[in-house]
């Protein structure tokens, strides 16, 4: 199955009076890399977060937003620690007594510790609470995952259909060499026939040993069928239910190399031609992995 690394995905919930929003963008990347921006009292929960992202996407760039807002009025947000009042008031009344002092307390004074007696409720977060958070991020992957799916379908379109040509093409190569190897063999009795100046004066069975030879030199046949085989498992790998990018990866390195192997062999102008355009499409092949996972 070939699945774009490039994508977008949204979710939104609502859990008591917070309204949960989660934003996915997922760009191409050889690793997985997962960056989150999300409230301070999620900062503990980095791992469990990134250990399901990892879950379900095994490669690409996520930047992942986690935003929470509140129907709450701002007053309602803070709780005040009505102990803590009564632990500093009296740390303070001994304060004075200490240094002698006769000057009163004021509020002001106490809210020197408002750190500590006044609590953000809002930064609460309970065991409920965090497993609707896991469950909103889910469906934000599920979503993007979608996405990946749609555009991994496009490329897969494309991919193969220059797959199609490399395979036909290949085929065409093919013949030319096999005909081209029969036109080495009477170009080089032509060229003996010349030299010696009499044809009965030719050694058939020594130039037909130097005929396997430049046979042996000049036949991609091998090369071709390898190569054709190579893009059998390139449909195959493509069209199923396992994420292939890996796997496609490492037979375009395999294709490669019979190409460059044919190109080698080559003495005929017009395989050269075509060989060069098998690795213009094999390229572009390339560049399109680059954005599979």
């Amino acid at each position: 199955m070939i699945v774009s690394m490039t994508g977008y995905g949204k979710a939104e919930g609502q859990y008591g009076d917070k309204n949960y929003s989660i934003e996915i963008r997922s760009v191409n990347n050889k690793f997985c890399e997962i960056t989150f921006k999300y409230p301070k009292f999620l900062y503990t929960k980095d791992f469990e977060l990134k250990d399901l992202v990892r879950k379900k996407i095994s490669r690409g760039k996520l930047s992942i937003y986690i935003n929470v807002g509140s129907d709450k009025n701002d007053e309602n947000v803070f709780k005040v620690d009505k102990e803590n009042v009564k632990t500093y008031f009296n740390v303070l009344k001994d304060i004075r007594k200490t240094i002698g002092s006769k000057e009163k307390i004021k509020l002001e004074h106490i809210l020197t510790f408002s750190e500590f007696i006044a609590k953000d409720v809002s930064n609460e977060l309970s065991d409920e609470e965090f497993k609707f958070i896991l469950d909103l991020l889910n469906k934000g992957l599920d979503d993007l995952i979608n996405m990946k799916i749609k555009e991994g379908e496009s490329l897969r379109d494309d991919i193969m259909g220059r797959v199609k040509m490399i395979e036909s093409e290949s085929a065409i190569i093919e013949k030319i060499s096999l005909e081209n190897i029969k036109d080495e063999r009477d170009k080089l009795f032509q060229k003996v026939e010349l030299l010696l100046g009499d044809k009965k004066l030719i050694d058939e069975n020594r130039i037909e040993q130097e005929v396997v030879l430049l046979a042996e030199k000049l036949d991609i046949s091998e090369e071709c069928v390898r190569l054709r085989s190579h893009t059998k498992y390139f449909e195959e790998y493509a069209s199923s239910k396992e994420l292939a990018g890996r796997r496609l990866n490492f037979l375009t390195q395999e294709i490669n190399r019979e190409i460059n192997t044919m190109a080698s062999k080559s003495l005929n102008a017009e395989i050269s031609q075509r060989v060069s355009a098998l690795k213009e499409e094999l390229e572009k092949i390339r560049e399109q992995l680059q954005n599979i996972e």
